[in-house]
């Protein structure tokens, strides 16, 4: 549980850096940023690519599992509550920060999608519940922590309560892959590790504003691409 908690303290003290930095971060140097942050998914994307066992099992389990996604109108669902949920925190106009409500909400709808439903943060708590390894929360915390600090300097303190769900989602994850373990083999793991690299590709990709990828329809992928791989090397073709 050691990666959540961490995640946590880091959206908290970003949130609070950046509201005392206000306007001294420029919009262009959060665009920079943003764009590093891009290449380190990237890469952590690839990384996790390369530990796969069997290709065929994670194709058709990306294909499956975004068809599933997009049938249930999972991210247009998480957008809509990330709105309301925004609309719940009015902006009062007492500091330089100040943003119209529209760009207010917008902004925040962006931040809770980033902390609570990414795909480094669904697959570090699947990976930290699995195998014990928070390195992917360490590294999600890292980047939570600047990412608050640029949100913060727009929309104000108020980031900093998204610790909380964030907090939540990833500890019914952790918790939940922890009872899976047993059920595992080397192979499925390594498999589900490719499934949640090709993710991570395509939110570096919508991260650098080169693909609209619909990454929150692919997460379905990572519930089914373990006994479809089960099922893989038990009936090989």
């Amino acid at each position: 549980m050691l990666g959540p908690i961490v995640n946590s303290v880091c959206i908290l003290l970003g949130s609070i850096i950046g509201t005392f930095s206000g306007s001294s971060v420029t919009p262009a140097f959060r665009n920079k940023l943003m764009y590093v942050f891009s290449c380190i998914t990237l890469g952590i994307g690839v990384s996790m690519t390369a530990k796969g066992h069997a290709l065929p099992p994670v194709i058709v389990s990306l294909l499956f599992g975004t068809l599933l996604g997009e049938a249930l109108r999972f991210e247009a669902g998480v957008m809509r509550l990330s709105c309301w949920v925004a609309g719940l925190f009015p902006r009062r106009k007492t500091t330089v920060s100040d943003l119209p409500a529209k760009a207010f909400r917008d902004q925040f709808a962006v931040a809770t999608v980033l902390f609570c439903v990414s795909g480094l943060g669904i697959m570090g708590a699947m990976r930290e519940g699995m195998t014990g390894d928070a390195s992917l929360l360490f590294i999600k915390a890292l980047l939570d922590l600047l990412t608050a600090m640029l949100f913060a300097s727009s929309v104000g303190a108020v980031v900093g309560v998204l610790a909380l769900p964030q907090f939540l989602v990833q500890a019914v994850i952790l918790l939940a892959a922890t009872a899976v373990v047993p059920l595992t083999t080397p192979e499925m793991l390594a498999d589900f590790s490719a499934c949640g690299g090709i993710i991570m590709l395509g939110a570096g990709l919508r991260q650098s504003s080169l693909l609209e990828v619909p990454i929150l329809s692919m997460l379905p992928s990572l519930l089914i691409v373990m006994p479809i791989s089960a099922l893989w090397a038990r009936f090989p073709l």
